[in-house]
């Protein structure tokens, strides 16, 4: 019968290798793993900047294509000032200093009004006054607010019809701090509602740099609302503005901040040709 023996064991020095095989799988393992995800936060790093500059650049052309090229002025080369299109309308009713504009849509199916938001204290409505050799009358807004009792708005205006009365269609009664008497009998002449605002960099309690939005009325403007950011430092050419008066055009050139973790930052410049003009602006 044959002699079983015992089984050999691993040596010292095989277990010292295997030890340091197992050591260097391990550190190229987590090296890998530390590049990837270095690679996942630069990316997302890079695709946040681009959706920030792109969402800002969208906010800001919407707006600035609005705005009326006479009332727009830079200031420094971080802010701009702007009167934007708050909505269009036409005179349903008027007496004094209250002007009636009728629904967004009649029965007929005429939008006598487009807003982009409702009328507030503080704006201004431009008026055109046919009788008055084709010239425009402003006069700022007191108060605003929608009828549903039609406020002299009816059929009589020859806009609306009886149909509307019926359905309760809103109208917007606005009331002016001044009257606009000399277009008080012409019905149907054409409204403009415009909006004092700002566009700037500014800089939160975080140190951080964002695209503010305030609100103005003449010189002065309120409390800055952050729309997009964070953005590079002002010394940096995080946002800048440019006015190219002979074609009626302002530039804006934005830019994410520098971190360790990009190798290229995001940038973008828009240019916006303004179309839209105020004349006798307080």
């Amino acid at each position: 019968m044959p002699r079983l023996t015992g089984r050999r064991g691993a040596g010292l020095v095989e277990l010292i290798v295997a030890m340091s095989l197992s050591a260097i799988c391990a550190v190229a393992a987590t090296s890998a793993l530390a590049g990837a995800e270095r690679y996942m936060r630069r990316t997302r790093a890079t695709s946040d900047g681009g959706r920030m500059v792109r969402e800002a650049a969208a906010v800001l052309a919407s707006d600035l294509r609005a705005a009326t090229a006479d009332s727009l002025r830079v200031r420094g080369d971080t802010a701009v000032d702007f009167l934007g299109l708050v909505g269009v309308s036409v005179v349903c009713a008027s007496s004094g200093p209250v002007v009636v504009l009728p629904p967004d849509g009649a029965a007929d199916g005429v939008p006598y009004s487009s807003w982009r938001a409702p009328p507030e204290s503080g704006d201004l409505m431009v008026v055109f006054d046919t009788s008055g050799g084709g010239a425009w009358r402003t006069a700022v807004v007191e108060s605003a607010a929608e009828r549903t009792d039609g406020a002299g708005c009816g059929p009589s205006s020859g806009l609306l019809a009886s149909t509307d009365s019926m359905a309760r269609r809103p109208v917007m009664r606005v009331v002016l701090r001044s009257s606009l008497d000399s277009v008080a009998a012409l019905v149907g002449a054409p409204v403009r509602v415009l909006r004092g605002a700002r566009y700037a960099l500014t800089r939160a309690a975080d140190a951080s740099w964002s695209l503010s939005y305030r609100r103005c009325a003449g010189s002065t403007c309120g409390v800055a609302q952050p729309v997009a950011g964070p953005f590079a430092a002002p010394s940096d050419s995080g946002l800048t503005f440019s006015f190219v008066a002979s074609a009626s055009q302002v530039e804006a050139f934005m830019r994410a901040p520098a971190t360790p973790l990009q190798h290229s930052r995001a940038s973008m410049r828009l240019r916006v040709t303004l179309r839209n003009r105020a004349s006798r602006i307080p």
